[in-house]
């Protein structure tokens, strides 16, 4: 099998062009990121507000940023929905929305969440680590303290417990 010279020009340019064509469609085209600022409607305003209310002083602003940073990524219905369950299973909202802060949009990984709204049980050192990131300094026996006695005064000032002290 004899190949001339020119032959093999002609299967040498075929083949740069199949070389290029294919890398070509490999490559991903970078869109530039539209970076905007979305303001919070007023339902969403008003979702903020009724939950950071809740929070304890030293972590009300923690939650009100991260109310806000979740509102712009989910819906509000399903936001309320979480913190609703968390506090109707008696849980702290301060630690919820400590775990929220975390949570990872582009694996989905909601592990923390689920284990703490399945079993109640967190560790604290994972929430003080969170916390020093996000620039709160705080001392995981505080944090447990004031975590435990709002809850006390949450089952304190219900109707019953009124009713049944002497």
């Amino acid at each position: 099998m004899n190949v001339d010279s020119q032959d093999l020009k002609d299967l040498k340019k075929i083949d740069k062009r199949v070389k290029v064509n294919e890398v070509s469609k490999v490559r991903l085209k970078a869109r530039p990121i539209n970076v905007k600022v979305t303001a919070l409607g007023k339902e969403e305003q008003k979702l903020v507000k009724k939950w950071s209310s809740k929070c304890a002083e030293p972590l009300r602003e923690f939650c009100t940023s991260v109310l806000t940073r979740l509102l712009t990524y989910f819906t509000s219905k399903s936001v309320d929905n979480i913190l609703s369950e968390a506090t109707r299973k008696g849980l702290s909202l301060e630690i919820i929305l400590i775990l929220l802060s975390q949570y990872d949009l582009v694996n989905n990984d909601d592990t923390l969440i689920k284990n703490y709204l399945n079993t109640g049980n967190v560790d604290i050192n994972i929430l003080v680590n969170i916390l020093l990131k996000n620039g709160i300094n705080i001392k995981p026996e505080e944090l447990n303290q004031f975590i435990q006695n709002k809850d006390k005064t949450k089952r304190e000032g219900g109707l019953i417990s009124k009713l049944l002290k002497p």
